[in-house]
Order: structure tokens, then sequence, then C-alpha cells
């Protein structure tokens, strides 16, 4: 999509989004990709947009992205994709903000870091953040710590039996070099109110043969 301005030409990024993971940990959301079809008809001049528009598909994902200053959502995008001058005006599809993106300014993905797909909760909490009004970053109010967790539990199932007794904005399962679950994660729920009560009502629970310790974090 291309907004002509009075001035200048804003080239909105949007499309499948992504997260970049730590391959040694499993941390969900720290940033989201997106990969779009990019285009100026107002110029003439044509972004690689066939190119752009494949990447994680017919083409490799590049190891270079873009990412929004106000709500954190970053996008796959190479050099060669903001043209043949400086940089390009963008304007970020999740939340709106626009800023002018210098090549130079470009970020690379580190060596012990992927782009995998995102999870849609965490689309939905970014844009219930921005109906809510709050920061398009903000993941919650209370921050639990939960040990004693069973080997074989993944973040899916800590996820179902949080979200039983409230919000959940982000559950971050710790991981070994080898991508072992280490028996302790954190969880943080959206309100204070869903925190509290999930202390009260699931420290003790039994999840996959252990008795969960739920308490909130001191980290």
């Amino acid at each position: 999509m291309i907004f002509i301005g009075r001035t200048k030409t804003v080239v909105v990024l949007g499309g499948i989004f992504l997260s970049i993971l730590s391959k040694q940990m499993s941390v969900q959301a720290f940033m989201t990709i997106a990969n779009r079809h990019l285009a100026s008809q107002c110029t003439g001049t044509l972004l690689h947009a066939e190119s752009q528009a494949e990447y994680g598909k017919s083409l490799e994902m590049p190891s270079t992205y873009v990412t929004c200053g106000q709500c954190g959502s970053s996008y796959a995008l190479k050099k060669e994709d903001l043209g043949g001058g400086t940089g390009r005006r963008l304007e970020c599809s999740v939340c709106g903000h626009a800023w002018f993106q210098s090549q130079n300014r470009i970020m690379e993905l580190g060596d012990n870091f992927e782009m995998v797909e995102l999870p849609e909760r965490d689309m939905k909490r970014i844009q219930m953040n921005i109906e809510e009004g709050k920061s398009p970053k903000f993941v919650g109010a209370m921050k639990l710590y939960v040990g004693n967790i069973a080997f074989g539990c993944t973040e899916e199932d800590l996820w179902d039996t949080f979200e039983k007794v409230g919000s959940v904005g982000e559950v971050s399962l710790v991981r070994d070099d080898q991508g072992r679950n280490r028996g302790f994660a954190f969880i943080t729920m959206r309100d204070t109110a869903d925190g509290e009560k999930a202390m009260a009502e699931l420290d003790g629970l039994e999840l996959n043969g252990r008795a969960l310790s739920v308490r909130e974090s001191n980290n």
C-alpha cells in the first residue's frame, strides 16, 4: 500500500507476521516481522517487489530487517527494497507510526536468532493494546515465576492452563542450549487481579504429573 502525501511517499509495511526467537530460549514475541509486496507507482520505481513478497516462501528469508520504534514490530527487508536513494519513508501497518528508514540503519539478524511465524495470540495482544490505548509493547501488569514444571510441558500447555484464570500476556519457558525445558518459566498476566488469582488457584496445581509452584517474580 502506498500513501502519497504532499511532499513524501509513504510505503506501508504489512503482511505475514513472524517472530525473532533466540535458538537457546523460548521467548514469544521478541518482535514481529512482516514481508509484503512493495512498489511505488508515483515514482515508477519497483522496490524489488516481486522478490520481497516471496521472502520466507519461494525465496529464502533475508537476515536483515527494520523495526518500528513505537510498537517494536519488525519487517524482513533488504537494502535494495528501499530503492536507489539513501532510504525511504515507511509506515508500520500494526500501529500506524511512520519514519524515514535509511539504508545504513537496516539491522542484521544475530547468529543465535531465527525468524519463525508469530503466534496469532501475540498479534491479538498488540491489537488489543492499541484498542485499549496502551503502549503496543505492553505485555502485562504482573509477572509470575512458575517452577517445578514437568520437562515435557510446552509453552502452549502453560498458556492454556493460565488462560483459564485470566488474560495472559506472555509465556517464557526457559530452555538450555539444547532447547530442553529447564523446569521453570516466567508468565505475565495482563491484569494484576488475574496475576493474584493465578497464584491463589494454580500454585500446587498438578500439570503433567508435577505440582506447579507459582509466585510473583522478583525478576
